[in-house]
């Protein structure tokens, strides 16, 4: 019988790499690129967002309740039953619990999604160089990653938006690392992290194909003989828990809030998700800024082109297409190009694509699925790249940098 050749999706997972050179200077990198935002705008590493709902809703919980006592303008908050909650996956909560206890209100929320966010960058970079690319291109493509695409505007700020992106992302990003990479008695933890970042991002569930398929070519003797079947537990562990908290709020295990928004509750007839608004937000996806007189003016409400804050999704596209052709008839080439695509879609049935933001903040949830398959086809590049991804990574970084500060400080003309 002929054996059949498989997709490039898992590499000697005992195979090392140099890994303390490149990481110095990716963090560093960021931090950078950072420090220009806080010089130019009002944030500071080490203070506390305005919009905190995840730090007052892990403070409520240790004084023993589940609401939030009060209803807050600022914050987009979930009225059930005469009282007030916060209308998120309660993830970052969770994350922010051990802090709360120690640092109360003034918990120094930015610093630790800073460090999260850079927690993301450096798994992102090692899977780059566990697939065997050079020290030189991982960290470039590190770094278009994360300060060259959209992931740059939110990935400095603790706000509870932002907050729960970059927790998705880097959770995310781990999860398709230890698929990959995982030791034998790693397999749980793919499931575990992927089942955290549900726990911020639900639509982010979309990847567990991916997940349970990568798992299925590391462990399948082990799994056949169900060796196994508890790497369920942890990641149930995660479910049961989200679950229960959503009944004893809403009296639903499926209902984490957003459908009590006076937005989706009173305003909006159809509801938060309905097929009928995917054409007019797909249409979204790839609106460009208007011109007007001789400057580009930027929308605040329901993004903007991907492609344009995120030219990371052009790179994706062209390696798929030049080197994923030859793998067209495996489940991973399908699931690297589908699960994108389906995200976007189940994206854009949501009612709206996000508001009072530079570029297209819902579709860095994509980043980590697009960035594991740039690291599965750059290889094929032979360490070499084509001179046009270069000026797509400065784009990138110019247009989130400059756009990010003059959004914060107002000075930017958009339309909604």
């Amino acid at each position: 019988m002929k054996k059949i050749k498989k997709a490039p999706l898992v590499v000697d997972a005992e195979k090392k790499s140099n890994f303390l050179r490149p990481a110095i200077t990716v963090v560093l990198s960021i931090l950078s690129v950072y420090a220009l935002m806080w010089t130019f705008t009002k944030d500071t590493l080490f203070g506390t967002s305005t919009y905190n709902s995840y730090l007052l809703q892990a403070l409520r919980w240790l004084s023993g309740h589940l609401d939030l006592g009060q209803n807050l303008q600022h914050l987009e908050i979930a009225i059930y039953e005469g009282k007030y909650f916060i209308s998120f996956p309660p993830i970052p909560s969770v994350i922010l619990l051990p802090f709360a206890i120690i640092f109360g209100l003034k918990t120094p929320d930015h610093l630790i999604a800073v460090c999260i966010a850079i927690v993301g960058a450096l798994y992102a970079l090692k899977t780059l160089l566990r697939h065997d690319i050079e020290e030189k291109p991982a960290v470039f493509w590190t770094l278009f990653l994360t300060i060259g695409s959209n992931f740059l505007h939110i990935g400095y700020r603790a706000d509870v938006w932002y907050f729960a992106q970059i927790c998705a992302f880097t959770f995310t990003m781990m999860a398709f690392y230890y698929a990959a990479f995982g030791k034998k008695y790693q397999g749980w933890l793919p499931l575990f992290l992927l089942a955290l970042a549900v726990g911020c991002r639900p639509l982010n569930m979309v990847y567990l194909p991916l997940i349970a398929y990568m798992l299925w070519q590391n462990y399948k003797t082990a799994l056949i003989e169900k060796q196994n079947l508890w790497w369920v537990v942890p990641p149930m562990v995660v479910g049961i828990f989200l679950m229960v908290l959503n009944y004893l709020r809403f009296d639903s295990i499926f209902e984490f809030g957003h459908n009590y928004l006076p937005e989706f509750a009173q305003e909006s007839p159809n509801g938060q998700f309905w097929i009928g608004y995917l054409p007019q937000n797909l249409g979204r996806m790839f609106r460009l800024p208007k011109l007007n007189v001789n400057h580009l003016v930027f929308p605040i409400f329901d993004g903007v082109a991907l492609w344009l804050v995120s030219p990371i999704f052009l790179a994706w596209a062209y390696l798929l297409i030049r080197y994923g052709r030859k793998d067209i008839k495996t489940p991973t080439f399908w699931m690297l190009v589908l699960l994108p695509i389906l995200h976007i879609i189940f994206l854009c049935c949501h009612k709206t694509l996000g508001g009072w933001q530079f570029g297209n903040r819902y579709t860095v949830d994509l980043l980590p699925a697009v960035f594991y398959a740039i690291a599965v086809y750059l290889k094929k590049e032979k360490d070499t790249l084509p001179l046009w991804i270069y000026p797509l990574f400065f784009w990138g970084l110019g247009v989130n940098l400059v756009g990010t500060i003059a959004v914060v400080n107002n000075w930017l003309q958009t339309y909604v």
